[in-house]
């Protein structure tokens, strides 16, 4: 399942962490990638939720990303964040790459805690 490790690969994130944020094993989610296991419905609609895409577009049925219900979920977000987005995108490449270090940071702190 190509595009499920993809997904995973683009976020940055090792198996266990996404194995943490959909609620299942590293082990589940090393079968999905390496032996094209079919993947757990509970699992693919999570993975749909978290990455945002459609289920159609993680199963490869599709190559639009979204659907209507994933592109009304993306507007309401860019909605919700538009301010913090765009003082980010102010910021010099070098004030971004610190943002994005203090980010990474914070996340493997909060995965360690959980």
């Amino acid at each position: 399942m190509s595009r499920f490790k993809d997904l995973r690969l683009a976020r940055g994130l090792t198996q266990g962490r996404l194995a943490k944020e959909l609620g299942t094993s590293q082990q589940t989610i090393s079968r999905i990638e390496f032996k094209d296991e079919m993947v757990p419905t509970d699992i693919l609609i999570k993975a749909s939720k978290f990455y945002n895409v459609s289920v159609d577009f993680i199963l490869g049925l599709t190559d639009e990303k979204h659907n209507n219900v994933c592109q009304e979920r993306l507007h309401q977000y860019l909605v919700e964040h538009e301010n913090l987005m765009l003082e980010y995108a102010a910021l010099k490449p070098e004030y971004r790459a610190v943002v994005n270090s203090i980010v990474r940071t914070l996340s493997e702190l909060q995965e360690a805690e959980a």
